[in-house]
């Protein structure tokens, strides 16, 4: 859950009333914003991640005036037009091809507010930006540059001014290799011929996003007209966070205008400030909190929490939403709100007419019982890490590359893919474990990850288990005596068994087996360049079982519901 720093002062002067600190921890609890520090005047607030409207202290005042009635019902923005105008150029396209603005102009800044602004900034990066790789805000003082702006990708030599906390002038590539953004983000755009640049027709930098702003443009609290402008690679994405800025700013007094956004072939103003609808049923909204409010009443909730509300016909409410509420997908988002507005400390708990009871799901159950019969077997469980690299699955396993899911930024080359079986896993931790005496018989019961287009998030879990005999006598008599017993004590009693021919395995010495043409395990002797490949010196026999596919298959042959521990 984010965490913001905001000031009590600067809070209630937003709100319009001073409240003392205790009815405003109170208030701050009833929309999900929890106190969890004060010291002096800086209270540090923890809040849902679903709420970016409130990352700020504009965003938590405009709420909170709502709820104490100072300014109910949905805020329409003013939005004029304005004399700024962003030509997009081709060769910025195949790098960072979205770009959106606004001005916000008349401001009234204080040190806090710049303060509120940059924070908003860094903790939109961190979450919805995706740490600036789907999108990166800009804001800039208006009145340091000329009103025609461009942006398009240049050379990285080419590019030269003095960056955002920097004395000297650098270029493109001195950017991401000698200051601290730089070497942060640099991964975003350093494989690229040219970086994106934001300048004037006169040739004054405002930026190079997603990197860092120039100094030129640095907002202060005498800044009094803003252009904000929001890079990406995802153009839905952009135009949210340029409305949840724009409409955030307006709280200090601004005034939205347009910028104009001229690309090769097309032409558009931005921000499209707009308010979409939805039907809430007051009967679905009763039903869900467990109340009974009448259409008005209702209708007054949605006006307490900053909607614009009208009723459309007995029963049925239609809902204006904010342009800044990112979060509101379906009825149920509003109903929350509902129950918000009318207030969770009026709510009575009730108990349930029918009795439930909780029990292990099915899976979890089997699972257990799989790791009790390896420990019965004198197997020593151990739990690696789910990610891992493609050097341990991959390379030195001898066999070839394959899709696998992988993390686009790792922090680390040995954490960067989704294991897809587990038994390199359980060798990375034998080659480890040298010191310790012999035999050495692992089990690991974990999840590994597959690509699979055919479901919506392109990827499937299996629950595996996998084991490992490390002994100067260890061979694949040992991993099948082991397996075998497995499966007769969960019940399988009929399988296949044939050859297999493995990379990872000594020919001759590995095999698979199978029910009813389902692969549900391997075994064999480890290769003796796998083993070199890990430092070890004993052989390893091992085996990997599908248990996903094993329970499956329990169930649909035995007909049970329930496997007993």
């Amino acid at each position: 859950m984010p965490t913001i720093s905001v000031s009590y002062e600067d809070l209630t002067d937003l709100l319009g009333v001073k409240i003392p600190l205790d009815k405003l921890n109170d208030l701050l609890f009833l929309v999900k914003c929890e106190v969890v520090g004060v010291k002096g005047d800086e209270m540090i607030l923890e809040l849902n991640a679903d709420r970016p409207d409130m990352l700020s202290s504009e965003g938590i005042a405009r709420v909170l005036r709502g709820l104490i009635g100072v300014e109910v019902g949905l805020k329409k923005y003013l939005v004029l037009e304005g004399d700024v105008s962003i030509t997009v150029k081709p060769s910025v396209l195949k790098v960072r091809p979205f770009i959106v603005s606004s001005v916000i102009r008349n401001l009234r800044l204080n040190d806090e507010a710049v303060r509120q602004l940059m924070q908003l900034q860094e903790k939109l990066h961190l979450t919805y930006c995706r740490n600036r790789r789907k999108v990166s805000i800009g804001l800039h003082d208006l009145d340091a540059v000329n009103s025609k702006i461009v942006y398009e990708g240049v050379e990285p030599d080419n590019i030269r001014f003095i960056p955002l906390g920097e004395s000297e002038e650098k270029t493109g590539r001195q950017i991401l290799k000698e200051t601290p953004k730089g070497r942060a983000y640099s991964h975003l755009i350093e494989s690229f011929d040219v970086y994106p640049l934001l300048h004037d027709i006169e040739g004054r930098v405002l930026s190079m996003p997603p990197i860092i702003n120039s100094i030129l443009t640095t907002v202060t609290q005498n800044t009094k007209n803003i252009l904000i402008d929001v890079t990406g690679t995802d153009e839905k994405l952009c135009h949210l966070m340029l409305n949840l800025l724009a409409t955030d700013l307006v709280e200090r007094g601004g005034t939205i205008e347009t910028v104009q956004i001229k690309y090769p072939n097309k032409f558009f103003k931005s921000p499209s400030i707009e308010y979409p609808t939805m039907n809430l049923s007051t009967k679905y909204a009763n039903e869900l909190i467990g109340i009974n409010l009448t259409d008005k009443e209702l209708q007054e909730c949605l006006l307490k929490m900053r909607y614009g509300a009208h009723i459309l016909r007995e029963g049925l409410v239609e809902v204006q939403i904010p342009p800044y509420r990112l979060d509101i997908l379906h009825p149920v988002d509003l109903v929350e709100d509902v129950a918000i507005g009318y207030g969770y400390d009026k709510l009575e708990p009730v108990i349930p007419f029918t009795k439930t009871f909780g029990r292990e799901l099915e899976i979890s159950s089997f699972l257990r019982k799989v790791r009790d019969l390896m420990v019965g077997l004198g197997f020593q469980e151990v739990l690696n890490y789910t990610m891992t690299s493609k050097e341990v699955l991959f390379t030195n396993m001898e066999v070839e590359f394959e899709r696998v899911v992988e993390v686009q930024n790792p922090l680390s080359k040995e954490y960067s893919v989704l294991r897809t079986w587990l038994i390199p896993g359980l060798l990375n931790f034998l080659s480890f474990n040298r010191h310790t005496s012999y035999p050495q018989k692992i089990f690991e019961c974990g999840t590994a990850v597959l690509i699979d287009e055919s479901l919506p998030n392109k990827a499937k879990m299996l629950e595996k288990l996998a084991a490992a005999i490390c002994d100067h006598k260890a061979g694949y008599e040992d991993a099948q005596a082991a397996l075998y017993y497995l499966l007769k004590a969960l019940g399988v009693n009929k399988w296949s068994i044939e050859r297999l021919l493995h990379p990872s395995f000594i020919e001759g010495r590995a095999a698979y087996l199978s029910i009813n043409d389902h692969v549900i395990a391997i075994l064999g002797e480890v290769n003796p360049k796998v083993l070199q490949n890990f430092h070890l010196e004993n052989p390893v026999a091992t085996f990997e079982a599908d248990l996903s596919t094993i329970f499956k298959l329990l169930k649909s042959i035995n007909s049970y519901s329930y496997i007993p521990s």
